[in-house]
């Protein structure tokens, strides 16, 4: 009997927690980075099979190496299926970028950050100026806790497109986890003059001022996340926080009733919700969060002056 065209892998999908911080941009952080067709290059099935096969259970699966196929295993989240499909994508029209990019993403959503960096590092080879390979590399290398090489490709990216936002928030993540706050600071400020509503850096630019005793100033940032990002437990949580560190107990509450609206299972938030509740306060100070959410971005916006003096 001829095998069919599809196939049954057994998946092994890396867990990307999020502790409320934007690892995609969950990237790192379930979300998954952003998948672009070749505009140049066409995709046809090509008559070369990729060889799949469940550890173990079953005979290996042939299945055709098309462009199209892989993509679609990707987006079904069949991401081991798809390494396999782009690596024979890749033997067949190996000057193809995209191919070498597309095996980047399926390798490092299977787990296996080697083979990644490989397939990326040859899509640069071929196009030193693809951005997209340059940031996805880099988030490899964050997974890895390489931050100064991370920052060297994201600093590549942000030369060749210096108005992407993703880079921006990138280039403040791995500052962030490097202790370097200035300079995670003005990345996240630089990201939401590109995108206002970029609800990612609006969280993790409030939790640097949180970090940095700015709970005031952090407030508006949160309120605006949530506003935009309702179904994000994280942002209703940091909410919470800074709610708390004002002093404003009930409606720190009612920020963590949210995140636990958003995920039931979210302890953190859970915990918070318990401590707050135990508190005995008087009178507070209202937080009315559609005002908070107005003023949001008068508090990211940077002058000119400002920029260059960054420098």
């Amino acid at each position: 009997m001829r095998p069919t065209p599809t196939v049954t892998a057994v998946l092994l999908v890396a867990a990307l927690t999020t502790i409320g911080c934007s690892k995609g941009d969950k990237t790192s952080q379930g979300r998954s980075a952003d998948i672009a067709k070749p505009k140049a290059v066409a995709a046809p099935v090509d008559s070369v099979t990729a060889q799949t096969a469940d550890k173990g259970a079953r005979p290996a699966v042939t299945v055709p190496a098309s462009f199209a196929d892989g993509e679609a295993a990707y987006q079904a989240k069949k991401y081991s299926e798809a390494t396999a499909i782009f690596e024979a994508y890749t033997e067949r029209r190996p000057g193809n970028a995209w191919g070498y990019y597309m095996l980047g993403l399926s390798a490092w959503k299977s787990g296996d950050f080697a083979k990644s960096e490989t397939a990326f590092d040859k899509a640069l080879s071929i196009d030193p100026r693809h951005v997209k390979s340059l940031v996805n590399l880099s988030r490899v290398l964050i997974d890895q806790k390489r931050p100064d090489e991370a920052i060297n490709r994201l600093t590549r990216a942000a030369e060749i497109d210096p108005d992407s936002v993703e880079v921006q928030r990138l280039l403040g993540r791995t500052y962030h986890t490097q202790g370097r706050t200035d300079e995670a600071e003005q990345a996240y400020r630089r990201a939401l003059e590109l995108n206002e509503r970029d609800a990612w850096s609006m969280n993790n630019l409030g939790l640097i001022l949180l970090e940095t005793k700015r709970a005031e100033e952090a407030l508006p940032l949160f309120a605006q996340a949530v506003d935009l990002r309702k179904e994000v437990p994280e942002f209703h949580n940091n909410l919470g926080m800074a709610l708390e560190h004002t002093r404003r107990f009930k409606a720190a509450a009612t920020a963590y009733s949210g995140a636990l609206t958003a995920d039931p299972r979210y302890e953190k938030a859970k915990q918070n919700l318990a401590r707050v509740e135990a508190v005995k306060s008087g009178p507070e100070e209202p937080f009315d969060v559609q005002t908070a959410t107005k003023d949001a971005i008068e508090h990211v916006e940077i002058s000119a002056d400002e920029e260059t003096a960054s420098r």
